[in-house]
């Protein structure tokens, strides 16, 4: 369904695409008939008995295609142990064989049994030569193909992890600052409570740090969301209230680390900070249609120089979504009367999903 960026399938090492899945064997046949028309067009003349062997053509093909698919496949686990170098030698190798072995069972039935008009002014090498320079330009083609395609895959996945990476590094909350005077000013008055915020920002700091490549539980981000919010809520007392309705929300549910601190920063710093009473902060949690849905509510502050933002966290935020789970996710802004709304949409994902 969808994939973490570190991939810890070892068959990605291996260029060959795995032939043994029903869409690989499908796309098979599909391009087998197709090359089987292209054979029955090729001659400049087109003549009734062309069109009559075009059945004959194509169970050729298909012979060759699926026993050549059928070979990579078995040989699939040993070729995991070589180099791509190898592998792309071995592979040729055995397209070939199998080609040369059905092209040989072939002329045998039509030459015994007289099916067919085509090979009747060819001789066995001239049959047997005309498959195998076809069946080896194919086959160099196709492998190829698949070469570059391999290594369009990681430079992709590469490039992801890279971006990935940098969003990661770029999502510094700017509350860090006053996050250290906070501590600074209760360490002599309340050494408890200053270690206690301490450790929370250690916590933070640290998932900030590691590489987010693959999805936490849910009830991971909620603690570190928690963690974020005990350290706001000590510099900003009972300016700052935040009401969870987050009951239908599963602990198993799979989402990106550190997903909810820059939304709940946003609403701090655009809609609490600036009014002197502060505000409230609402956190719903709903599924609808196999899709979560979580809104983030916040009054909206009607001082100008705070309510106006770069967008960078959310911009992020939405870059990150799209690398997780390739579209299938969004985010959204709103205003309503007096309060601001974001809004995320994300696909229900249980760790043993978020692995396929």
């Amino acid at each position: 369904m969808y994939k973490t960026i570190s991939d810890k399938n070892s068959n990605d090492a291996l260029f060959l695409p795995d032939f043994c899945d029903l869409k690989m064997v499908f796309t098979v046949v599909i391009i087998g008939e197709l090359l089987a028309f292209i054979l029955t067009l090729a001659p400049l003349s087109i003549e009734q008995q062309r069109w009559n062997d075009l059945a004959l053509i194509s169970l050729f093909i298909q012979w060759n295609g699926l026993l050549g698919s059928s070979g990579l496949c078995l040989l699939r686990p040993v070729f995991r142990k070589y180099s791509n170098q190898f592998v792309a030698a071995a592979s040729y190798l055995t397209l070939l064989f199998i080609i040369v072995i059905i092209s040989e069972v072939s002329f045998f039935i039509i030459n015994y049994y007289q099916i067919s008009s085509i090979i009747s002014s060819t001789s066995h090498w001239e049959f047997l030569l005309h498959n195998l320079l076809i069946g080896a330009i194919i086959s160099a083609l196709a492998l190829r193909y698949f070469y570059i395609q391999h290594q369009w895959r990681i430079k992709v996945q590469t490039e992801s992890k890279t971006k990935l990476q940098l969003l990661q590094a770029r999502i510094r909350p700017h509350f860090l600052f006053n996050s250290m005077n906070t501590i600074a000013s209760l360490t002599r008055t309340q050494p408890k409570v200053a270690e206690r915020i301490t450790e929370d920002l250690a916590e933070l700091f640290r998932m900030l740090l590691k590489d987010q490549n693959e999805l936490i539980l849910w009830s991971h981000e909620l603690i570190l969301s928690q963690r974020y919010l005990d350290i706001e809520k000590q510099r900003l007392g009972e300016r700052l209230c935040v009401h969870w309705e987050i009951d239908d929300i599963p602990d198993k549910m799979m989402v990106p680390a550190l997903l909810l601190q820059p939304l709940l920063e946003n609403a701090i710093f655009h809609g609490i900070e600036p009014e002197i009473k502060g505000g409230t902060i609402w956190v719903k949690g709903e599924f609808k249609q196999k899709n979560l849905i979580i809104s983030i509510q916040n009054s909206n502050s009607k001082n100008p120089a705070h309510r106006d933002g770069n967008q960078m966290a959310l911009e992020n935020i939405r870059e990150r979504l799209r690398v997780f789970y390739q579209g299938n996710a969004s985010i959204h802004c709103k205003e309503e009367n007096e309060f601001y709304f974001t809004i995320l949409k994300l696909p229900y994902l249980t760790k043993h999903e978020d692995q396929l």
